[in-house]
C-alpha cells in the first residue's frame, strides 16, 4: 500500500482553507475514505470536499452531481453540523471522490462539516506538508471523540511503523462498552528539487516536477536568464528562481536526502562549479544533462578536489532511457527518473546504482607492508600454509572475488612479498609500495587510496597476514556494500560479544576521514566512529577470521586444517 499523495491533500486542505460560506449558505463536507469492506487499502486516506448544491470552486465536488446515499448522509452531515461515519454501497464505477475507487464493495467514509474548529485542526497537516516534513495524522473515526486529530513525527513511536511501511493502518479499542477507531495516514514528503539552468528543457522539468508535488526552485547565475521569455511565457511555472550559483540556491534550499538536484547549465564550467557542491551536499539525487565523455571529465577534474559522487545518489546522463531527444524529452526523462528515485524504484529496479557509478568496480586494497614483529625467524607472509605463501592465498581469494583492481601495498621486506606472489597472472592485479611503512597501517592505507579508481564508490580492506577470507565471504561484504553504499563488515561471537571481521567495506564518503588518522588505529578508528550505522554481516564461519601473527598461529592453522576444521587452503 501507498500513503496519500501530499499534493493531493495539499489541494483539498487549501480548499477548505478558501472555502468560507456567506452566512445561511449551506456548510461544506470533508469526506476522508477509511476502509473499503472493512480493510483498509490503498485509497485509504483520500479526501474529497463536498459542497451542498452547485460550486464551481477548483477542489470543491458540487453535490449536485450525485444520488442516493452519499448525497443524502452529506446533507444530514451539513444539516447536523456534526462529524459522522458513513457506509455506503458502491459500484464498480461509482466516482466517489472525482474519481473512480475500481471495485465495488461497502465504502466507509468519515463526513465532517467544515467549521472553525475543523479549520484549526488541519492546519498544523497543511504546514507539515508545505514544509515538506514526513509525518503521520491520526484521526478519531469513531468513539466519543470522533473527527480529533492528532499529527506524529515520522519517528514517534505511536507512528514509525505507519510511516516506515507508507501503509494507512486502522487501530481499533474498546473501553467502558464503547468503540474507539482510529485511522492513520503517513504522509511522505514529495520533496525538493534544485534545477540549475534556464533553457527550455529546465522549464518543462520546473513544470513536471511541480505537477508531480515537488517543492522546485531554479538557480542561473547568468544576467537576465531566468527572466527571459522562455520563462515569463511559461503561466505554468510555479518555481522559485533564483539568480545566483550554487551558494545562493545552496541557503535557500538547504539540500537533504529528500532533495533533487539537477545541473543542466550547458555550461562545462558552471556544471564544474555546480557539480562540486551538489556531490558535496545531503541530496539524495545528483542527476547531470550532457554525454558521459563530458561528465567523466568533470568528475575527473572534481576527483583532484577529492570530491566524487557518494554511492547510489549520481545519475549521468541525467534520466531514463526513453530515446529523449528535444528538450522536452529530455525533461520528461529526468522527470521520471526523479519520481522513480523518489518512489525507489530507478529503471523497474530499487535502489538501483546509477549508469555511470556502475561501471566502476569495487577495487580490494591488502595490506601486507608491516614487518611482522611477532613472527619470529622470517618473513610471515611468506611462510608456507599448505603449498603456497600465505600472502599468496590472500592474493589469490581476492582475484577469485568481485574486486577490480585488487590493489597490494607492501614495504618491509618488499622483496620476499614480491617473490611470494610471483607468476600470478592476472591484469586486475596492481602492487605499491609504501616507502613510509613504519607509519602503521594508515600509511599503507594512504598509498592504496592513490590507486583507488576515481568513479568507484569506496574500497573492501583485507590484511595480508589473513588467508582464510574466501571469495564468497568478499562478495558478500560487496554485495551488502553495494546495496547500502555504508561501511560494510562481518562480525562473529567472540567471548565478549560481536568482534569486527575482515573483510571490510569502505565508503568514499569516509576517505578523508580515513586520511586524518595515523599509526595502525586507522580502520579500528573508523568502525568505532561508525559502528550504529554499519552493515554487520554475521557469519558462523569464525574460521575465516584466522590471522598469522606468530609461528604458533601459522601451526594451529595447518592442524586445524589437516584435522578438517574450515575451508581448504590448498
Amino acid at each position: 500500500m501507498n500513503g496519500i499523495r501530499p499534493k493531493k491533500i495539499l489541494k483539498v486542505l487549501r480548499s477548505v482553507e478558501e472555502l468560507v460560506p456567506a452566512p445561511g449558505d449551506p456548510v461544506p463536507v470533508l469526506a476522508t475514505v477509511i476502509t473499503l469492506d472493512g480493510s483498509v487499502y490503498s485509497s485509504a486516506g483520500a479526501m474529497a470536499l463536498f459542497v451542498p448544491g452547485t460550486s464551481d470552486r477548483p477542489g470543491a465536488i458540487p453535490l449536485e452531481d450525485f444520488d442516493g446515499e452519499l448525497r443524502r448522509e452529506v446533507e444530514e452531515c451539513s444539516e447536523e453540523g456534526k462529524p459522522r461515519l458513513a457506509a455506503l454501497d458502491i459500484a464498480e464505477d461509482d466516482p466517489i471522490l472525482g474519481y473512480n475507487i475500481g471495485r465495488p464493495g461497502r465504502l466507509e467514509l468519515l463526513l465532517e462539516p467544515v467549521d472553525a474548529r475543523l479549520r484549526e485542526s488541519l492546519k498544523d497537516i497543511r504546514e507539515a506538508i508545505l514544509h515538506g516534513r514526513p509525518v503521520v495524522f491520526s484521526i478519531e473515526v469513531e468513539g466519543p471523540e470522533i473527527g480529533r486529530r492528532d499529527l506524529y513525527g515520522a519517528e514517534h513511536p505511536a507512528a514509525r511503523e505507519c510511516y516506515q511501511e507508507n501503509s494507512p493502518e486502522l487501530i481499533e479499542s474498546a473501553a467502558g462498552g464503547k468503540v474507539r477507531r482510529s485511522f492513520l495516514c503517513p504522509v511522505h514528503p514529495a520533496g525538493k528539487a534544485l534545477i540549475f539552468g534556464s533553457g527550455r528543457d529546465a522549464v518543462s522539468l520546473a513544470h513536471h516536477l511541480d505537477e508531480l508535488g515537488f517543492s522546485v526552485v531554479v538557480a542561473d547565475p547568468r544576467a537576465g536568464r531566468l527572466r527571459a521569455a522562455s520563462w515569463s511565457r511559461d503561466r505554468r511555472n510555479r518555481a522559485a528562481l533564483i539568480e545566483g550559483g550554487w551558494e545562493q540556491a545552496r541557503a535557500a534550499v538547504l539540500p537533504d536526502p529528500g532533495t533533487a538536484i539537477v545541473v543542466m547549465t550547458h555550461s562545462y564550467a558552471l556544471d564544474l562549479e555546480t557539480l562540486q557542491g551538489a556531490l558535496q551536499s545531503a541530496a539524495g539525487y545528483v542527476g547531470q544533462i550532457g554525454a558521459e565523455k563530458r561528465t567523466s571529465r568533470l568528475l575527473s577534474e572534481l576527483s583532484l578536489l577529492e570530491v566524487a559522487p557518494k554511492p547510489g545518489v549520481f545519475f549521468s546522463p541525467a534520466g531514463l532511457a526513453l530515446g529523449a531527444e528535444t528538450p522536452e524529452e529530455v525533461a520528461l526523462s529526468v522527470a521520471a527518473q526523479i519520481f522513480s528515485w523518489k518512489m525507489g524504484r530507478v529503471a523497474g529496479k530499487s535502489n538501483a546504482t546509477p549508469r555511470l557509478q556502475g561501471k566502476a568496480k569495487i577495487p580490494g586494497l591488502i595490506l601486507a607492508a608491516g614487518r611482522g614483529k611477532r613472527f619470529r625467524g622470517g618473513h610471515k607472509l611468506s611462510a608456507a600454509l599448505g603449498d603456497k605463501p600465505v600472502l599468496r592465498h590472500v592474493v589469490e581469494n581476492a582475484l577469485a572475488s568481485k574486486l577490480d583492481p585488487v590493489i597490494v601495498v607492501l614495504g618491509a621486506e618488499a622483496q620476499a612479498g614480491l617473490a611470494a606472489i610471483e607468476g600470478v597472472e592476472d591484469p586486475r592485479l596492481r602492487v605499491v609500495f609504501n616507502p613510509l611503512w613504519q607509519g602503521g597501517k594508515a600509511s599503507s592505507i594512504e598509498v592504496g587510496l592513490r590507486e583507488v579508481p576515481f568513479m568507484s564508490q569506496g574500497f573492501v580492506a583485507l590484511l595480508g597476514d589473513m588467508p582464510m577470507v574466501k571469495p564468497w565471504l568478499i562478495n558478500r561484504v560487496i554485495e551488502e556494500f553495494e546495496l547500502s553504499g555504508k561501511l560494510a563488515f562481518p562480525v562473529f561471537s567472540g567471548p565478549d560479544g560481536l568482534k569486527k571481521g575482515y573483510p571490510t567495506a569502505f565508503p568514499r564518503a569516509l576517505f578523508g576521514e580515513i586520511r586524518k588518522l595515523t599509526g595502525d588505529d586507522t580502520a579500528t578508528a573508523a568502525v568505532r566512529e561508525h559502528w550504529a550505522e554499519a552493515v554487520k554481516i554475521p557469519v558462523e564461519e569464525a574460521w575465516t577470521q584466522a590471522d598469522v601473527d606468530t609461528p604458533e598461529d601459522l601451526e594451529l592453522l595447518v592442524q586445524s586444517q589437516t584435522a578438517g576444521g574450515g575451508g581448504d587452503f590448498h
